[in-house]
């Protein structure tokens, strides 16, 4: 059992002069033990033998080994590595944000307006106050990251040397569509981290807690099975670099990143046959069994002992254009995890084809 906090009281009554009485010493211990299947002042929860994995609703949050509550739909926190769209602080749905943390389209009937438009004299009596957005998270140390929203620059924030940053702008309300990049140490450009959310009329929007993903190169993409190829990049501080091949699922090597973020590692290429393959990082923060996993890197073309066929992310069907050709392969794909479609129609590698795929489509458009 962890013990919290001791409080350590000694009270000692008044002596009388010249008259001698036994003296009593009063000790009060105030114990908040977690673990003890008892919420205490000082603990939002306290369940033995949760972990605090992150539930998709309210109901089902978990408590962590420190007797917090751990991530869950509904805390009013972004948690876009959890593939939350938007999280307004509850599990309703009609509200713009699903009982689920997903986007609402304005069709929903979410904060409609009401009917019956009596006769004048409605105007408001004060100006609302500014509509903002507030974002924060974690991304290369020292590093400048960049913002777009809805396709638009709307600025840059450089992270402190512990990967941390924070921004703050001023947004048109409703749904809107958020970009995050940086370039690491060696000018790697990550991918696009993108999070469609909703912006509340004169109210402050918080995305807190996002993580970029780690950015990515390699040695060499044409090469012999068997070639030790040499991979790096930088990602958040100290975290765990895990390498994918494919759309599999168990990492195929793993590295550390250091305290300035950078990483590398050499990965043997010996189970490989002749072909053409994608690789793509994610990394892995924290301490089990509260760790935070970020998304999926931009994907890098490996070409094992075959001709390469270079092209952008963008350009589904590598003829050099992004247009609509591209588009219409993205539609096929749409809200499908892209199935075999090679380059990947889930340009963002996120394991859907969606609005986040649509909008970096546009963003490299060339017609």
């Amino acid at each position: 059992m962890m013990y919290r906090a001791l409080l350590f009281v000694l009270i000692v009554t008044s002596i009388t002069p010249l008259i001698v009485i036994a003296q009593t010493a009063t000790t009060t211990f105030r114990l908040s033990i977690c673990g003890n299947a008892l919420v205490d002042s000082d603990e939002q929860c306290d369940v033995p033998g949760e972990t605090g994995v992150y539930s998709q609703t309210i109901a089902g949050r978990q408590c962590t080994a420190s007797c917090d509550f751990g991530p869950y739909c509904g805390d009013g926190i972004l948690q876009s590595s959890q593939g939350e769209e938007c999280d307004d602080g509850n599990n309703n749905d009609g509200d713009f944000c699903a009982a689920i943390c997903k986007i609402e389209p304005a069709s929903s009937g979410g904060g409609g307006s009401s009917g019956g438009g009596g006769g004048g004299g409605g105007g408001r009596d004060r100006e609302l106050p500014d509509t903002q957005v507030n974002i924060s998270g974690r991304a290369y140390p020292s590093r400048t990251v960049n913002f777009i929203l809805d396709g638009d620059t709307v600025g840059s924030a450089q992270a402190n040397s512990s990967g941390a940053f924070q921004f703050t702008t001023q947004w048109t309300p409703g749904t809107a569509t958020l970009g995050i990049w940086a370039t690491d140490f060696a000018g790697t450009r990550s991918v696009t981290l993108n999070n469609t959310f909703d912006i509340t009329q004169g109210a402050v929007t918080n995305l807190n807690e996002i993580v970029l993903p780690p950015s990515l190169k390699v040695s060499t993409a044409n090469f012999s099975p068997g070639t030790v190829l040499t991979v790096s990049g930088q990602s958040v501080p100290n975290a765990t670099i895990n390498l994918f091949i494919d759309k599999n699922n168990t990492p195929v090597a793993t590295g550390q990143a250091a305290a300035n973020g950078q990483w590398s590692i050499q990965y043997n290429t010996a189970r490989l046959a002749n072909k053409e393959y994608t690789l793509r990082a994610r990394s892995v923060s924290g301490t089990p069994p509260l760790t935070t996993q970020s998304s999926f890197s931009a994907p890098v073309q490996l070409f094992a002992g075959v001709p390469s066929r270079s092209s952008t992310p963008s350009d589904l069907n590598r003829d050099t254009r992004i247009n609509l050709i591209d588009f219409s392969i993205l539609i096929f794909w749409w809200q499908t995890n892209g199935g075999d479609s090679n380059p990947p129609a889930d340009i963002n590698a996120n394991g859907r084809v969606s609005l986040e795929d649509f909008s970096i489509l546009l963003f490299n458009w060339t017609g």
